[in-house]
């Protein structure tokens, strides 16, 4: 059956805002990602607003504010009210930086757009898959499969495959297909379960850029670093809190432990402990690079010793001197990031190094402007070099202090009288009842007595069989003691056990008397993920204050995403039958899909829808569903291939409820697993009618026909595993040739209308080859 499909882009499409679309599949609607900026403005939602209460499912792609910032937003106030589908990292890591996300605005604001438990319960709700497994969608979605695949770009990052019947829609955006020194690249190109999908969803973010190479850039962040810290200057890089920044760390620690330099090297965030920690588990997650480190060389990957994780502004202010500070968030808004970005823009020697664009009116974004107008174009190695910025800008600066004084004094006040009040309001409700109590008779006693109970915070009610009452009375209850259980904490590794339960009394008392001694208690409880209210009385102030930037600033592309060339060059290897684009400047946009269409390996039918646009993406034709009998599917002589099972039959369709069948016409049916296809007028999947096949004696035999595509450069490969010599020769695969013969040569080229043609002298070598071939097809 062919789906019908519509597609909606809520929230980055002609732009470069958050990503959020809709993707409807018949009945099912599917969210794809829920992305916001760290603003947390209610108004940025109006389009997500308008469907979450109708989606069935969200897939998630990347664990940054970005891909999920709207998540538990929209669980706890918009409606939105069905389960989520990511890896294990997107999982772990996205719940990290929403937690982080919080605690930032929270230290300067009174933040209530939503709470810590909003995110629990959004995270809870969370189906986490791995790469590569197929998990079929229930309810409304029901038909429907989903299954994940490594994207690169951050770790647990994933291209989405959504598969209905012989319909194929893939999530992609966002992707790498270079290697990092922490992730290896996205599998669009390389696996064949992604290629010649129904439909292409893509962004053209970096359509317009081109990327340095990885050698490049890694030279000139570790040479701009060091020239100034050697300047007595301090360095600032604003990051995310949970994915990107594994990259910059991990270099920057590998260079700090090659080289045994002494300048601080710090991470500030609020869940930077937690982050790291996290990321030592993940290693199958990562790349080649990091498991042959942890294999061979018997290294700890992410067992930093030179990096120092901090959560609290005091503990950075203790180091002295000039430092690289890596400090979330990434925007320079909010966090960490923007509290230095105050204290360092002033001095001119001090650096910001931005290893991303930032999102539009974001302070990163500002900054990348005023490089971007006055660096030197002649760029060495694709590298630009630094530049000192002046700006001055309006600031509405923020800020959270603790109450002192009177203010403390009366805070104090209300909240003893408040409590009085409670206190009062419970007694007279217990004396309210106490009253009501001695009014009632014998029996309305009892009863009474059982309902409070059932309603108190006891556990459970049982009669008590030693204790019998009148003729008409039961028998009376006895009261149980209240029972808690503690959530069992459970890793990737089972149940998280707690030694100190085993331990004896002096093991315990030793244990605790070093924790007291401990200098610097930094290290966060990383089992407790969920970070602690904070209780002391505090207020929050708004100045408004103008910010002199004086300091230098120079852009560095550590962003993680596919330039614009290499983009151009995996399209037609993926070759979509539709493409739709979605998140880009407009320009980049237009680029994108001009190209596209000039390219003839490319599909024609390529789409930019605008913001709220639902666009049509459906087939143009659909097909007959079919019923067959157990005896003639039994009859079949079934073909594997891909997915499926194929066969051939042929015989004369009618229709079942008595409709005229005088119309009927004999012709073939390709047969998939239980249905075969025809195709028939464009209408919609439901209106679709259900036919009976009964077979019939129309030819005896038939052509066969051979279903499959195979490319030349993979039969290649199977080729030399079978163990003959093969070359490309102006695009034509040559087979065991001899040199200076043609004896037992077999030439395998690609004729038109994508078919492939064999030729050669008959002998073992033509049979073999060609038995090879048509074993890539499915023949009927």
């Amino acid at each position: 059956m062919t789906a019908y499909i519509k597609f909606t882009a809520l929230s980055g499409a002609h732009n470069e805002d958050p990503l959020c679309y809709l993707l409807e599949v018949d009945e099912a609607k599917i969210l794809l990602d829920c992305g916001w900026t760290d603003k947390f403005d209610p108004e940025d939602l109006k389009q997500l607003k308008r469907i979450a209460k109708q989606v069935d499912a969200v897939l998630l792609s990347h664990a940054d504010i970005e891909h999920i910032g709207a998540y538990p937003y929209a669980l706890g106030h918009l409606g939105l009210n069905c389960a989520a589908y990511a890896t294990f990292p997107i999982h772990d890591m996205g719940q990290i930086c929403m937690y982080d996300a919080y605690q930032s605005r929270a230290d300067v604001e009174d933040f209530s757009t939503f709470t810590l438990d909003h995110v629990d319960a959004a995270f809870d709700k969370m189906v986490t898959l791995r790469y590569s497994q197929p998990f079929s969608l229930s309810g409304k979605c029901k038909g429907i499969t989903i299954t994940a695949y490594a994207a690169g770009h951050t770790v647990g990052g994933t291209i989405w495959k959504v598969k209905k019947d012989t319909d194929e829609v893939v999530y992609a955006v966002d992707y790498n297909h270079k290697k990092d020194r922490h992730l290896n690249g996205t599998v669009l190109m390389t696996t064949e379960a992604l290629g010649r999908p129904s439909v292409l969803i893509t962004d053209a973010y970096n359509a317009k850029n081109e990327q340095p190479l990885r050698k490049t850039r890694d030279a000139a962040l570790v040479e701009t670093i060091m020239a100034a810290l050697n300047a007595e200057a301090n360095v600032l890089i604003p990051v995310d809190s949970s994915t990107r920044v594994l990259e910059l760390a991990y270099l920057l620690e590998q260079h700090w432990a090659f080289q045994r330099l002494q300048f601080p090297l710090v991470f500030l965030a609020h869940q930077s402990y937690r982050t790291m920690s996290l990321a030592k588990t993940m290693l199958e997650w990562m790349g080649d690079g990091v498991a042959q480190a942890f294999t061979q060389r018997r290294e700890a990957p992410f067992d930093f010793k030179f990096l120092r994780t901090l959560y609290r502004i005091k503990d950075l202010e203790k180091i002295k001197g000039p430092k690289i500070v890596l400090a979330s968030l990434s925007s320079l808004d909010t966090g960490w990031s923007h509290h230095m970005f105050r204290e360092w823009a002033a001095v001119e020697k001090n650096i910001v190094i931005l290893p991303e664009r930032g999102i539009p009116g974001s302070m990163t974004r500002t900054l990348y402007s005023a490089w971007n107008s006055r660096a030197d174009p002649q760029a060495v190695d694709g590298i630009r070099p630094a530049v000192n910025v002046e700006l001055d800008i309006e600031l509405n600066a923020k800020q959270k202090i603790p109450l002192e004084g009177e203010e403390l004094s009366e805070f104090l006040a209300r909240e003893q009288q408040r409590r009085e009040q409670e206190a009062e309001a419970l007694a007279k409700q217990r004396a309210l009842m106490e009253d009501e109590e001695s009014d009632l008779d014998e029996d309305e006693v009892e009863v009474a007595e059982v309902a409070n109970i059932l309603a108190s915070v006891y556990d459970i009610y049982v009669k008590d069989q030693m204790r019998t009452g009148g003729f008409f009375k039961q028998s009376q209850s006895y009261r149980m003691f209240p029972v808690h259980e503690s959530r069992k904490r459970v890793d990737d590794y089972g149940e998280q056990i707690d030694p100190s339960v085993y331990m004896k009394g002096e093991y315990q008392f030793a244990m605790q008397q070093a924790a007291e001694e401990a200098e610097e208690p930094q290290a966060m409880d990383v089992d407790k993920i969920r970070p602690e209210e904070d209780l002391i009385p505090s207020k929050y102030i708004t100045n408004d204050i103008e910010l002199k930037i004086r300091c230098k600033v120079i852009y560095i592309d550590f962003e993680g995403r596919s330039d614009g060339r290499s983009i151009k060059n995996i399209l037609p290897q993926v070759a979509p039958r539709k493409l739709i684009l979605v998140r880009g400047s407009e320009e980049a946009t237009q680029e994108l899909a001009e190209y596209c269409l000039s390219t003839e390996s490319m599909t024609s039918e390529v789409y930019t829808p605008h913001i709220g646009e639902c666009i049509n993406v459906s087939a143009a034709t659909n097909i007959w569903q079919v019923k067959l009998t157990d005896s003639l599917v039994s009859s079949l002589n079934m073909a594997e291939m891909a997915d499926y099972e194929l066969a051939y039959v042929s015989g004369i369709i009618r229709f079942p409820n008595g409709e005229d069948d005088t119309t009927a016409t004999p012709m073939d049916v390709h047969e998939d697993m239980e249905s075969s296809t025809a195709p028939i007028p464009s209408q919609p999947a439901a209106q679709v009618p259900i036919l009976d096949i009964v077979p019939i004696q129309l030819q005896k035999q038939h052509r066969p026909i051979l279903v499959g595509d195979v490319k030349l450069s993979e039969f290649r490969r199977l080729l030399q595993n079978e163990g003959f010599s093969t070359e490309f020769v102006s695009g034509v695969l040559v087979v065991n040739a001899a040199a200076g013969s043609d004896s037992g040569s077999v030439v395998v080229r690609r004729a038109a209308a994508g078919k492939l043609s064999l030729e050669g002298k008959m002998g073992d070598v033509y049979y073999r080859v060609r038995k090879l071939l048509y074993g890539q097809h499915a023949i009927l």
